[in-house]
């Protein structure tokens, strides 16, 4: 069953996209797309399916709801950022929580992840939360390496969370179940291994700041310059996306890239003012024209920051659409559904992250959809789409692509991505482990009905995570603090 014309397709259009990646420097989204007419050309050749351009067409625009989500939310970060939001809720949560350094990390870890949580991509938290927090991270104590650790870290546990994941949608659109009550169980998945991992990455290095010292760490120029205001079109966002869980029938169709469009026009009201247009007047220095100084520059670089996305969204799709017409995932199917259930679950934990490194949409959608089919009848079909998502999404600490490690290093001036990788080591185990037990156990309890397969059960277990995840961090404090009174303690008899 193994040895079949299908894997050999498999085989050279995966080849074809790391040749082109590694060897060619090409974006991951213009390989795939290569790799999809390579495959197409081949599967007309030997297995003589209709060789036409719409397959490729088709496939492009298989996620445009999807692109049209991160590019709009693109636009409303921008928006954010230039208004001062993002500042101003900095600054308010440092000075804040200045005295309780773990409350502050994990809120600086939710500021993180918000881009990617509104956007579906990694890439959103690194460059706009990821810019800056990461200072500040830096500035409060925390070496570089693991503050590009956490950026990473919760770039992709954003990318997971909800209300949009790009790679939970993927999977729901081969497996073909809409992608609906994924709130729940995706903060089930992602906020209590999120405490756990910016805990493990930076709670030994960060202590109480002092009132004088917040400037230091944070502009608070910005609480002068703004007012609360600047923060409602946040409140607009959440309000939109409750009420569209309220009164679907009223806000159902009004869909994200709409709330992203009017949340982005409310922005505009609050904060800092900003002109409709104005005219760059340094046009020889470069950099000048990355900066968005008015309105239609938020717009045109939000669609130009989409860019990478769009393209790896495009290529997914037509690779998609390929494999397809070749019969390669319905090779992976078969042949997920034919192995034994231990193999299932030894093959799923390795594959899908190794895949994620290549790209997460695309190893959410070659396997994350056969296993969710393999294992529906054992298991809940969203808890494993939501568990698969992150098992996909953690390869993007891994070669060849390693597209979260790899901008985290940029954030905060690393060289090398493998540095970032290694100092996310502690956090990339306790989330892999994590994503295991709540593919294996959590969705197997609620297949079971020992937690209802309702709000109620998903609430009841939330709760239990998330004491667990709390209590980790308290005895986390106490083991620490006690290693501090030893090296106190052994200073002193030094001296």
């Amino acid at each position: 069953m193994l040895l079949q014309i299908e894997l050999i397709y498999f085989i050279v259009m995966i080849g074809v996209f790391v040749a082109l990646l590694l060897g060619a420097k090409l974006p991951s989204g213009l390989c795939l797309m290569a790799s999809a007419l390579v495959g197409m050309v081949m599967s007309a050749i030997f297995s003589k399916t209709a060789f036409e351009f719409r397959y490729l067409v088709e496939g492009a625009f298989g996620y445009f709801d999807t692109i049209l989500t991160i590019t709009t939310a693109m636009i409303f970060m921008g928006a954010l950022q230039i208004t001062g939001a993002l500042e101003y809720i900095s600054a308010i949560i440092v000075k804040l929580l200045r005295k309780w350094p773990t409350l502050l990390l994990i809120a600086l870890m939710i500021i993180i992840m918000f881009p990617a949580m509104v956007t579906g991509s990694s890439l959103a938290s690194a460059i706009s939360a990821g810019a800056l927090v990461a200072p500040i991270m830096i500035k409060w104590g925390i070496p570089r390496a693991k503050t590009g650790a956490i950026v990473a870290m919760g770039s992709i546990l954003g990318m997971v969370a909800p209300p949009v994941n790009v790679p939970a949608m993927v999977i729901c659109d081969v497996v073909d179940i809409p992608y609906t009550n994924f709130t729940l169980p995706l903060l089930l998945l992602v906020l209590p291994i999120a405490i756990v991992s910016v805990i493990l990455l930076g709670r030994k290095y960060v202590k109480p700041i002092e009132e004088e010292e917040v400037s230091k760490v944070v502009n608070t120029d910005i609480l002068k310059e703004v007012k609360w205001t600047v923060a409602i079109p946040l409140y607009v966002l959440i309000a939109l996306i409750i009420g569209e869980m309220i009164w679907p029938k009223i806000l159902g169709s009004f869909a994200m890239p709409g709330m992203f469009v009017v949340s982005t026009i409310v922005a505009f009201f609050f904060g800092r003012k900003v002109p409709f247009y104005k005219k760059h007047e340094n046009q020889e220095n470069e950099n000048d024209e990355d900066k968005a100084i008015c309105v239609v520059d938020v717009v045109r670089l939000g669609v130009l920051k989409s860019f990478g996305a769009m393209g790896l969204l495009m290529g997914v799709g037509m690779f998609m659409e390929v494999i397809a017409l070749n019969g390669v995932r319905s090779f992976f199917v078969a042949n997920a559904l034919m192995l034994p259930n231990f193999w299932k679950y030894i093959s799923m934990a390795i594959t899908l992250p190794v895949f994620g490194g290549i790209s997460a949409f695309g190893s959410a959608s070659v396997l994350g959809g056969p296993f969710v089919m393999s294992m529906y009848t054992t298991r809940t079909s969203i808890t494993l789409t939501c568990g698969f998502s992150l098992m996909a999404a953690i390869g993007e600490f891994l070669p060849p692509t390693a597209m979260s490690a790899t901008f985290a290093a940029s954030m905060v001036e690393e060289k090398k991505w493998s540095v970032i990788s290694k100092a996310a080591l502690p956090a990339f185990i306790a989330v892999y482990v994590y994503g295991l037990v709540y593919i294996i156990l959590f969705a197997k309890l609620i297949f079971d009905e020992v937690f209802p397969s309702t709000t109620a059960g998903y609430l009841i277990l939330f709760g239990i995570c998330m004491i667990l995840a709390l209590a980790f961090a308290f005895v986390y404090q106490l083991i620490l603090n006690g290693m501090k009174k030893k090296e106190a303690s052994e200073l002193e008899e030094a001296k």
